[in-house]
């Protein structure tokens, strides 16, 4: 094999190389932008984005409900053992569906909201009137 065909192929295999490298960089940064939007979604307050793989623990964080309102509403005991189960370990052995155990979880929490509305801390701060510079509170 002469000189000018080792370098020909050997251009083509760094082509094909560099061709992966661009495909895998453009997945990577379209996973990263679904999970930044998933995120945001769940940091809002959308239940949508309960999943199967989520614990009561998880959920109780990220959408600000007591993690026993979560297990009640599960009919699940909160032990130790529990505290690490998936949403989709509970189907199992309540032996339903996952997804309805998501719709139970996602009720629990509209209906906690509903019954805890609460003014946010921002709206409080705007509502107030700053002082002038030459008054003070009495």
């Amino acid at each position: 094999m002469n000189e000018r065909a080792k370098l020909g192929i050997l251009c083509v295999l760094l082509l094909l190389a560099m061709g992966f490298t661009i495909v895998k960089v453009v997945d990577t940064f379209g996973a990263m932008r679904n999970l930044q939007v998933q995120y945001s979604d769940a940091r809002s307050g959308d239940v949508s984005t309960v999943r199967p793989w989520m614990t009561t623990h998880a959920i109780s964080l990220i959408y600000r409900v007591p993690e026993n309102y979560v297990n009640n509403s599960l009919d699940v005991t909160s032990t130790p053992v529990h505290h690490h189960e998936t949403l989709y370990e509970i189907a199992s052995h309540k032996r339903q569906p996952v997804d309805r155990v998501i719709h139970t979880v996602q009720r629990a929490i509209l209906t906690y909201r509903k019954g805890h509305r609460r003014i946010s801390t921002r709206t409080q701060l705007s509502a107030r009137k700053p002082l002038s510079p030459g008054r003070t509170v009495r």
